[in-house]
């Protein structure tokens, strides 16, 4: 099963991450797994093309060695407030796939993804 945890801090999403594999079908066949890994890639690709932001900085990969999908988004707290907002919207859109694809994927006999919604304390 992949788990994804949705971090947030109040309202605003922090971090995405994702681990494990779906074990809908044999690795390298899983669209499950591809398809986490899509949303997570897609939403890194628009913080660097549309917020500006580096993805050094804020995206990580580490499933070297194995089949497990292991990503992870940490949203950067810097630019205007219209930047903030786009990568809101960004976080938001993955999310809602994220979720999406829990509900079509997972069924009684099977859990496949796993959305756990994380609260980060306000200081």
């Amino acid at each position: 099963m992949i788990s994804v945890i949705v971090n947030r801090e109040g309202s605003v999403i922090r971090a995405i991450y994702a681990n494990g594999h779906a074990g809908y079908a044999d690795p390298g066949q899983d669209i499950i797994c591809s398809a986490v890994s899509t949303l997570l890639f897609t939403a890194a690709s628009a913080l660097e093309d549309i917020c500006g932001y580096d993805s050094e900085s804020f995206f990580r990969i580490s499933n070297e060695g194995t089949d497990d999908v292991n990503l992870r988004i940490t949203v950067p707290d810097m630019g205007d407030d219209e930047t903030k907002n786009r990568a809101q919207v960004i976080m938001r859109t993955c999310e809602l796939g994220l979720i999406g694809i829990a509900r079509d994927y997972n069924d009684s006999k099977k859990k496949y993804v796993e959305i756990i919604n994380s609260k980060t304390p306000e200081v």
